[in-house]
């Protein structure tokens, strides 16, 4: 059985496609998108059915890459639609050299093109955390991974002492006095409110944030974690808030796990956080 594909266009600059004459009509409608699938042929590389990935080691089947090297050859890219001009797509993020023929473009369905959801898995945050150092000076990566987050652990806790000041612009934070721990590493916590300090420090590309959440044996003992949410772009060791609820106080070791992060991936690239908290702890 022969199947014959044909060039619908071209790319003809960097984030630019040139759509046929004859197909100019398929474009109608396509400027309501905001994102797309470019599909094109690597025109330029060679069909092979063994490759050695590029942050992997030894050989692999092309089916278990994202090689050009590949039966056919195909090539995928999701990107933004910037505007229609004409015949020409101007896009964002076409991973695909001047020259490419497009073999077909498609608007992105949220529905269909997302089946599993957007939050990171425990294998794609131990990629993440291996190739891209996500997350850096943890103690225990097995123990602290989840099934769909990270646990994140003590490295002090602090009393607030001062007063704070905020308004729309700026703000003045309040004094804080350190708690030590006692010589095995435990500290006492009355009922009352604390600042935590993390042992993690967390690197934040700009496509993807996260969100803080006390782990449920917290909870459990009558204490809860405060926290906002971790920026797009955001790199330092955070602070977050501690609450005990608990009449009787607890008691927390350095290096206990107490709040677990989750990780949640935006539908684009961001504005990377440029806030007074960038680089804190560091």
């Amino acid at each position: 059985m022969e199947i014959e594909l044909k060039p619908i266009g071209f790319v003809v600059e960097e984030n630019v496609v040139e759509i046929l004459p004859e197909f100019e009509p398929a474009l109608k409608g396509l400027d309501r998108h905001d994102l797309l699938w470019i599909l094109y042929h690597f025109h330029e590389a060679e069909e092979a059915l063994l490759v050695h990935p590029r942050k992997g080691k030894g050989v692999k089947g092309a089916f278990s890459t994202r090689s050009p090297k590949r039966p056919n050859r195909i090539g995928m890219t999701a990107v933004r639609l910037l505007k229609v001009d004409g015949r020409k797509l101007v896009v964002q993020g076409l991973d695909a050299i001047v020259g490419s023929p497009v073999l077909d473009v498609k608007p992105y369905a949220e529905v269909f093109d997302l089946p599993f959801g957007s939050v990171l898995c425990m294998e794609d945050i131990r990629k993440r955390i291996l190739h891209d150092k996500l997350i850096e000076d943890y103690i225990d990566l097995e123990v602290q991974l989840q099934p769909n987050g990270f646990d994140c652990t003590l490295r002090k806790v602090a009393r607030i002492k001062g007063t704070a000041r905020i308004d729309f612009h700026s703000k003045e934070l309040p004094e804080v006095e350190d708690i030590p721990f006692d010589d095995e590493g435990w500290v006492f916590l009355p009922k009352g409110f604390y600042k935590v300090y993390l042992n993690e420090v967390v690197n934040l590309p700009k496509n993807l944030m996260a969100f803080g959440r006390p782990r449920s044996t917290l909870i459990r003992v009558g204490a809860n974690i405060l926290t906002a949410v971790w920026d797009a772009g955001y790199r330092g060791r955070s602070e977050v808030g501690l609450v005990v609820y608990n009449e009787n106080g607890i008691w927390l070791r350095r290096n206990a796990r107490i709040m677990q992060l989750v990780f949640v991936k935006l539908s684009c690239e961001t504005k990377p956080y440029e806030g007074s908290y960038q680089h804190e702890n560091l």
